[in-house]
């Protein structure tokens, strides 16, 4: 049982991590702004986790946690609506949340992929671990709409779930190449009104 002053630091530490990682990424971010963050000196950094891989490994889980339960929480507050539209809601909600922010950071998972996951194993089977649970709620979500009759039959809902997260992770490069949400926006709209709608001739997998 960690004790409630060392799990308030640890708990810091990993709010310092995630906002750091998020602002300049991981190779551009170091021990010392990490601990002067979370207000305690280096050395004390190794009694919290063994190395700054270790450390990264925490924060894309501290990460996930925080924002499937946000997703899940949004999708709980359009339970009026059938899921594959509280779907589409959640992911305007994200769009409008990144036209507000500046700079556009995108997403960490996607972030950190590209710059660290030849080089730490540790932290790429963490993100496989984290893009498991986000494409869990997507295909979740998809199944649903499929049993409605309003999402396309003809390709399981994981497929499906893969191809949105795929496409999310896309536009969010291409917004902070273009400094701009469109490609948010067109990716949304193509999304939910051509590639995931049933079509004529479609038919279901046997």
């Amino acid at each position: 049982m960690i004790c409630a002053d060392k799990q308030r630091v640890h708990e810091k530490l990993l709010e310092a991590g995630l906002a750091l990682f998020e602002q300049k990424g991981f190779n551009a971010t170091g021990l010392q702004e990490i601990a002067d963050a979370a207000g305690i000196v280096k050395g004390s950094f190794y009694n919290y986790f063994a190395s700054k891989d270790a450390f990264a490994v925490e924060v894309i889980r501290f990460y996930t946690a925080r924002h499937v339960a946000r997703w899940e929480q949004a999708l709980a507050a359009s339970a009026a609506e059938p899921p594959h539209r509280a779907l589409r809601s959640l992911f305007l909600q994200l769009a409008r949340r990144y036209a507000a922010a500046q700079p556009k950071k995108g997403c960490l998972i996607g972030n950190l992929a590209a710059e660290i996951s030849e080089a730490s194993p540790e932290c790429r089977r963490a993100m496989q671990g984290a893009t498991a649970q986000f494409k869990a709620v997507l295909a979740r979500c998809l199944a649903e709409g499929q049993k409605a009759g309003k999402v396309r039959a003809d390709l399981p809902a994981q497929r499906q779930a893969e191809l949105f997260w795929d496409a999310w992770q896309g536009c969010l490069l291409r917004m902070k190449i273009e400094n701009s949400t469109k490609p948010l926006k067109d990716t949304l709209e193509t999304l939910f009104a051509s590639l995931l709608t049933p079509a004529p001739g479609r038919i279901a997998p046997q």
